[in-house]
């Protein structure tokens, strides 16, 4: 099975999505700032992508074996039963929305800079979403299907998944370098993981938001509906 990755398909609309998410309600000023940064938005938002599949196993409810030494182990892994390969995703924008943040910053131009920064993390998760509709199509081409997506941090999956990850994955061809902790660099960059098989599952993000231990304190849980898909 192969997944095909279009660089010109993901970037497109990707920044006009994004700024249309920022919301702006009320605030005829932060519109007109917007509307503003149109243009060095679509110039900053450069993504990239690497998808590798790797073989997979499920090992009792909580662990996912990878190829012949890695797993992956947590609370959430059982939504991966019935794969036999996993899809393991990282994905950037670039530097370029960062950069401009903290050029605005420097300027005290703080409302600009919250701006960037939103649109970065907005631009990060629609990208998210494509690549997992590229992830969803191959499979079902292939006769086979492809579940949720799990990110490392999420509740049943630890930070310290990302180094696992970052060995079976080829986050330098995404332009991502993981750090100490977990983290990754650029700031708006992402990786996950996607399961696929025949005995797959399909599940929202919301039924592992509900796991959290912080879902009653949640201060977003309609936003979090609302994005979770």
């Amino acid at each position: 099975m192969e997944i095909p990755l279009d660089p010109g398909r993901l970037e497109s609309g990707l920044a006009r999505r994004a700024t249309i998410a920022v919301p702006t309600s009320g605030r005829p000023a932060v519109r007109r700032r917007l509307s503003a940064l149109a243009d060095d938005l679509d110039r900053a938002i450069r993504p990239r992508a690497t998808i590798r599949l790797v073989p997979a196993t499920m090992v009792g409810r909580d662990t996912l074996r990878l190829g012949d030494a890695d797993s992956l182990e947590g609370t959430s892994v059982h939504r991966f039963a019935g794969a036999d390969r996993l899809a393991v995703v990282f994905a950037s924008l670039g530097d370029g929305i960062a950069e401009r943040a903290a050029r605005s910053a420097e300027r005290g131009e703080m409302v600009e800079a919250a701006l960037f920064d939103q649109i970065g993390s907005r631009a990060v998760w629609q990208l998210g979403q494509r690549l997992l509709a590229a992830i969803r199509l191959a499979a079902h081409r292939a006769g086979s299907r492809a579940g949720g997506p799990l990110f490392p941090g999420d509740p049943g999956l630890p930070l310290a998944a990302q180094p696992i990850l970052a060995r079976l994955g080829d986050p330098g061809g995404a332009g991502v370098e993981v750090c100490g902790g977990g983290l990754l660099m650029p700031l708006k960059s992402l990786s996950m993981v996607v399961a696929i098989g025949p005995g797959v599952r399909r599940w929202a993000r919301i039924a592992n938001c509900r796991e959290c231990r912080f879902h009653d304190r949640c201060r977003k849980p309609a936003e979090t509906r609302k994005v979770c898909r």
